[in-house]
């Protein structure tokens, strides 16, 4: 096999229906960006690489807003354009540029299925994006999809095998010389530490984090890291102080509901996922601390904002908030918000 058949990962799964989609609405919101002509067949221009990067950014924000089923297939349709511009004549210098952005939209749809609950699906684009960012020589992007690799097996109860992941996406990290890449790995490391319940190496962690967030270039994030923010510390911080509520109560109730109102009241429309998720953790937060109350009023926002997101993930970190109310079934409002929160995630998931 030569060098650029090495670098063209065949794709092992199909696009049906892809019309039909669009018109269903899975990308209503951003039709404008999906006008572009295929490139021409014998060669790529930097036009096109820049219409991919555009389109991949469009897409991550319906993803950001309105979950990965929203958007799941309209991905699927680029990756296979993506592709087909890598088999065409294009300059050495800007082969780097598409080989990236291939490899980040295939970290798009790894992140869509993952939250699509499509996990087999997820580790097969993460693969391929993982392959395509080295062939672009782009270990900034390759931090990131360390990062998702490790977020799904963190999701999936396994933070040994996450922090293998966070800890190659942080060499991958010091490798670029991105601080904002750093911080992020930081911070999820953090977070599988506090689930094994080993506070000080969380909080440790978690210091480092906003260190490398304090020292980031500003001035031009890359897409994949730009949702990382000072709104986004915050909850991170209250999700490391959550998981670590969760096993030794403490001071670890107050830090996690400061930082995630904070966070709760940062976010704006185009984070929709990330504000319900702390929301599903400060209604946790609020039952630790014994306020019943506070944590059926939050909670139940929490499942109104969820209702709106084509999201499996969503409704899958629900289920710790429905055990922790059906621990305290003899109070009214933990009755209702375990029954509530049940309701929700046994309905049709819509995606």
């Amino acid at each position: 096999m030569n060098t650029r058949e090495a670098s063209r990962p065949e794709l092992s799964f199909q696009v049906t229906n892809v019309e039909l989609g669009l018109r269903q609405g899975l990308v209503t919101m951003t039709d404008p960006e999906f006008t572009t002509r295929d490139p021409a067949p014998d060669r790529v221009g930097i036009c096109e690489v820049e219409a991919l990067e555009t389109q991949t950014k469009a897409l991550r924000s319906v993803d950001y807003q309105s979950g990965g089923g929203m958007c799941r297939d309209a991905v699927v349709v680029r990756i296979h354009r993506g592709h087909r511009m890598l088999a065409m004549s294009i300059s050495k210098p800007l082969r780097a540029r598409l080989f990236s952005a291939v490899a980040d939209l295939h970290n798009l749809a790894g992140w869509t299925c993952f939250d699509s609950g499509h996990v087999g699906s997820a580790h097969h684009h993460l693969d391929l994006a993982l392959a395509l960012a080295a062939n672009g020589e782009n270990d900034e992007l390759a931090a990131n999809i360390h990062y998702r690799r490790g977020r799904i097996h963190l999701h999936n109860g396994t933070p040994d095998d996450a922090l293998a992941q966070f800890q190659l996406g942080q060499l991958a990290a010091r490798r670029s010389g991105s601080k904002l890449a750093a911080s992020i790995l930081s911070a999820n490391q953090s977070w599988a530490y506090a689930k094994k319940g080993e506070a000080n190496l969380a909080v440790g962690l978690l210091d480092r984090a906003r260190e490398e967030f304090a020292e980031r270039d500003e001035s031009s994030p890359p897409d994949w890291a730009r949702f990382f923010t000072h709104i986004d510390v915050s909850a991170m911080a209250g999700s490391v102080h959550t998981d670590l509520a969760l096993r030794a109560g403490g001071r670890h109730i107050g830090l996690a509901i400061s930082a995630l109102v904070k966070a709760v009241r940062g976010y704006g429309p185009g984070m929709a996922r990330s504000r319900s998720l702390c929301l599903i953790m400060l209604a946790t937060n609020h039952l630790l601390d014994g306020d019943s109350d506070e944590a059926l009023a939050v909670g139940t926002e929490a499942i109104e904002a969820a209702e709106v997101l084509k999201s499996v993930r969503t409704r899958d970190r629900l289920r710790p908030l429905e055990q922790e109310a059906g621990k305290h079934l003899d109070d009214p409002d933990c009755r209702v918000l375990s029954d509530s929160v049940a309701a929700f995630v046994t309905g049709p998931t819509g995606t």
